[in-house]
C-alpha cells in the first residue's frame, strides 16, 4: 500500500499556498491519500492537524464543516455533542478538539479552532450561508479553502453562492426542534435552503474548478494516492456567482441524468 509521510504533507501544504497566520477552512478524505508511514491509520488526523497548525503558527485559525442534518428529522441538536456526519474523520477530529468552538446552526455548522474561533461560532443567523453567517466570514477573512483528498466537488461555500443568486433546483424550508447549548436548553428554529426531492438535483462543483484553473486561482498538488488543492474562497465565490448568474442551472446534473436517480436526502 502506497504510502506517505509527515515531510510530504508538510511540503504539500507549502506548495499550496497556505499562508501562516491564515484562516484555513478544511474539507477532506484523507484515506484517498493513503496512510501516513509509520503511523496508525486513527492518528492520521491528529498528525495532519499537527502539521496544519504548526504551519499556520499561533495567529493562524482552521476551521471545517461540522453538518448534521438529522434536526430535519425532529431530532435534538447539542451543540456541543451532536456529532458532524459526513464530513470526514479530520472534521469530527477538530470538533472534538478542548479549544474548539461550533458555531450555532444545527444543521449546518462548522467548527474552528484559533484567534478567529470565537468570532466564527458567535455568528447566529436563521440560515448557515447568509449575510453575517459564519460562511459568509469565510469571504470577509478570504479564508484559504483547503481540500485534503476530496477534491473541488466537496466545498460547502457552494451553498453560500446558491442562495446568493436564488437557484431553482432548492427552496426555503424551516425547521425547529430541541435545541442545548451547554446548561441552556429549549425550542429554536432555523432554515435551510432544501434541495427540491423531486428534481433530485446533483450539484456538481468541478465547473467551477474549471473557472478556476483557468484563471490560475487554484493550487494543486499529487501526494500519495490523491492531491491537496487549495484556493481562495474569495475567488471560489466569485467563479461560482459568474457560472450561477448566467445560468442558475450551470452547477447540475441534465434532468435526462435524474431520471434514473433514486431521491436523496436533503442537504
Amino acid at each position: 500500500m502506497q504510502t506517505i509521510t509527515e515531510r510530504q504533507i508538510r511540503e504539500a501544504i507549502s506548495s499550496t499556498g497556505v499562508t501562516p497566520g491564515s484562516l484555513v477552512f478544511v474539507h477532506s478524505a484523507l484515506l484517498t491519500l493513503g496512510p501516513i508511514a509509520g503511523a496508525p491509520i486513527d492518528e492520521m488526523p491528529s498528525r495532519i492537524y499537527k502539521i496544519l497548525r504548526q504551519h499556520l503558527g499561533p495567529r493562524g485559525t482552521i476551521a471545517v464543516p461540522t453538518f448534521n442534518f438529522e434536526f430535519c428529522d425532529g431530532c435534538g441538536f447539542h451543540r456541543q455533542h451532536t456529532p458532524s456526519q459526513g464530513m470526514g474523520v479530520f472534521s469530527e477530529y477538530l470538533r472534538r478538539l478542548p479549544d474548539a468552538r461550533r458555531s450555532p446552526h444545527p444543521m449546518q455548522s462548522m467548527a474552528a479552532v484559533g484567534p478567529l474561533s470565537k468570532n466564527l461560532a458567535e455568528r447566529d443567523t436563521p440560515s448557515a450561508f447568509e449575510e453575517g453567517s459564519s460562511f459568509d466570514a469565510l469571504l470577509e477573512y478570504d479564508a484559504t479553502i483547503l481540500m485534503l483528498g476530496c477534491g473541488i466537488n466537496a466545498v460547502s461555500l457552494v451553498h453560500w453562492a446558491e442562495e446568493k443568486v436564488g437557484v431553482p433546483y432548492r427552496y426555503w424550508k424551516s425547521f425547529s426542534g430541541h435545541y442545548r447549548d451547554g446548561r441552556w436548553a429549549g425550542h429554536r428554529t432555523y432554515r435551510l435552503f432544501a434541495r427540491d426531492l423531486e428534481l433530485d438535483p446533483e450539484v456538481r462543483v468541478e465547473p467551477v474548478g474549471e473557472v478556476l484553473r483557468r484563471r490560475a486561482e487554484i493550487h494543486r498538488v499529487e501526494l500519495g494516492r490523491g492531491t491537496i488543492e487549495a484556493c481562495s474562497a474569495r475567488h471560489f465565490a466569485a467563479a461560482a456567482l459568474q457560472l450561477l448568474r448566467r445560468d442558475p442551472r450551470a452547477l447540475i446534473r441534465s434532468e435526462m441524468d435524474h431520471r434514473s436517480r433514486r431521491p436523496r436526502a436533503t442537504g
